[in-house]
């Protein structure tokens, strides 16, 4: 049964606990497909066949180290062979999210995880600047994020359905990261637009969460309810 491996928690996240919670090599030894962000929340994560790729806030995308560690993510081994749809008139982000609800609608209380190509006729994308101790909040950090926006670009969208109940655990929803078929260009999505996009989707019954050995994460209160600025967090700022 393929598992969902999970690095730490949204709420620690968002309370600025950015230290590293496990190397690339260890969070990838039995998985290949994700997101997340690295230590220090230097730049957005996107896991792709086994390869840890890094978007930064100067627009770059770089390969990321066995060694380097992260500090949030979440990922899976992805089954290939799950069939493929296709999506016509893909013309926002929160069209997207309307147009997957039937398949995850039958049972929206397990996890999935997405693997999308199309050329995007608009990409929107965000990353956030590395930082230094003593950390800000990720909406602190957010505030000064670099956004992107690409016309014409094909690429890739890996994504992680998360069921409500996960709620500051783990983002309830979708959550969407982008990463360019020439492997320059991504970024956490805030919207796009495809004439056509052709998707698979994995169900996951088993997750494992992975806690955070550093003194600060043991000095959080991490059942405060972020979620609103969370939402803020997730939709960036326009």
């Amino acid at each position: 049964m393929k598992k969902l491996l999970q690095a730490s928690t949204l709420n620690a996240l968002m309370l600025g606990n950015f230290d590293r919670t496990i190397s690339i090599a260890d969070f990838l030894q039995e998985a290949d497909t994700g997101l997340g962000t690295y230590t220090g929340l230097d730049g957005e994560a996107i896991f792709a066949d086994g390869v840890a790729y890094r978007a930064t806030a100067d627009g770059t995308v770089t390969v990321m180290e066995p060694e380097d560690g992260v500090a949030f993510g979440t990922v899976a081994p992805f089954d290939a062979s799950a069939p493929t749809v296709q999506l016509t008139d893909v013309t926002s982000i929160e069209v997207l999210k309307q147009q997957l609800a039937p398949y995850v609608e039958k049972n929206p209380n397990i996890f999935y995880l997405l693997k999308a190509d199309a050329t995007f006729d608009e990409m929107h994308v965000r990353s956030c600047y590395a930082c230094q101790k003593p950390y800000p909040t990720l909406s602190e950090a957010a505030s000064k994020q670099r956004e992107f926006h690409y016309e014409g670009v094909p690429g890739n969208v890996i994504a992680v359905y998360c069921p409500a109940y996960v709620e500051g655990i783990n983002l309830p929803g979708w959550h969407f990261h982008f990463l360019s078929s020439d492997r320059t260009k991504g970024g956490h999505i805030l919207g796009l637009q495809a004439q056509a996009l052709t998707f698979q989707l994995n169900p996951i019954l088993d997750w494992e969460l992975l806690l955070p050995e550093n003194p600060e994460f043991a000095r959080r209160n991490l059942s405060e309810d972020l979620s609103a600025k969370t939402a803020a967090v997730e939709g960036g700022a326009h």
